[in-house]
């Protein structure tokens, strides 16, 4: 049994407003939705439920910028609870006690699929534990360039404010030299007095 699909128009009925909307979040949240070959829009019951969340968001008062920030933890979660449900059904399907027996032909499938899914959910975690890395590892290293930048920004700075006192004081040195020096009219008025 395949995952049901809907067309934007079903969509838009199940969250209660206008095919645009939908269009609109998509964009303004960067969301990815589904196409079919053909490129139109398609919209699993996961989709739906997250704009049902953004919509109920908005309602109370969320603007779109500060829903674009919690939308990756809101999809984080979708997918902890979507591995949640995987690893629900491969532990149900390892527990069920099977009868197998040399006349069962489906019997061998069985096994072979429980330990497909086992295999796809190490591989899931594994490939999380990556991307957790990967992402950490990008995140710190944005942080510390920009540390970087603007502990560079201050030293600009400071330094600038320095080279500014350092003028103003010569300035002030040279002033105080100019009026310690005695005017020149007066040595002449000492040499034609004596």
């Amino acid at each position: 049994m395949g995952e049901v699909h809907y067309m934007i128009s079903e969509a838009a009925k199940r969250v209660s407003v206008e095919t645009h909307v939908l269009r609109y979040w998509e964009e303004e949240l960067d969301l990815t939705i589904g196409r079919t070959e053909m490129g139109h829009r398609y919209y699993t019951e996961e989709d739906v439920q997250l704009f049902n969340c953004i919509k109920e968001l908005k309602e109370q008062g969320m603007l779109l910028k500060d829903l674009k920030n919690l939308i990756p933890d809101m999809l984080r979660t979708r997918n902890k609870l979507r591995l949640r449900r995987l690893e629900a059904a491969t532990n149900a399907a390892i527990k069920e006690p099977t009868t197998e027996t040399h006349n069962e032909p489906n019997a061998p499938i069985v096994a072979e699929n429980t330990k497909k899914l086992t295999d796809l959910q190490e591989a899931l975690l594994a490939n999380n534990k990556l991307l957790e890395t990967s992402i950490s590892q990008a995140v710190s290293k944005a942080v510390i360039t920009e540390m970087d930048f603007l502990l560079q920004a201050k030293e600009r700075q400071e330094e600038e404010r320095y080279k500014k006192l350092d003028c103003l004081i010569r300035q002030q040195q040279t002033l105080r030299r100019e009026s310690a020096r005695p005017a020149p009219f007066k040595n002449f008025r000492r040499l034609f007095e004596a």
